[in-house]
């Protein structure tokens, strides 16, 4: 048997070196951000003078994930519940059913969509107002 050295296999691994030349394939998140794609689901937002308390969305939600509560918050004349939608975004699975059948429109989806949290009360979201 005749021995033979092999250049070619042992230079190879030196050719991850070239790595350190490319651009990288990430982006430095969150001073850079993508743009989400349009008609993306995001959270939810409400807008609070539109809001007439009619509990469709609640009616609607399969999930279960919203409920209405009481606030103290600027509401319509109109909303004679004085209640506003509640979602829970551990059971919310992004339909938009909710918002489907709101008749005043008043309850939309955004594109924002990034909510990292490590306590499990924060996934009860308030719909932001919309101004």
């Amino acid at each position: 048997m005749k021995w033979s050295v092999d250049i070619q296999g042992t230079l190879s691994p030196l050719k991850i070196l070239g790595a350190f030349f490319q651009k990288p394939n990430t982006i430095a998140y969150p001073t850079v951000k993508k743009a989400t794609a349009t008609g993306y689901r995001g959270f939810h937002t409400n807008l609070l003078t539109d809001c007439i308390g009619c509990a469709n969305c609640q009616d609607v939600c399969m999930n279960n994930a919203i409920d209405m509560v009481k606030t103290d918050q600027e509401y319509n004349a109109k909303n004679a519940s004085q209640c506003i939608p509640r979602i829970d975004y551990g059971r919310c699975c992004w339909c938009s059913l909710c918002t489907d059948v709101c008749p005043p429109d008043s309850l939309k989806l955004e594109d924002d969509y990034i909510n990292v949290t490590k306590y499990a009360s924060d996934f009860l979201y308030m719909p932001k107002n919309k101004e």
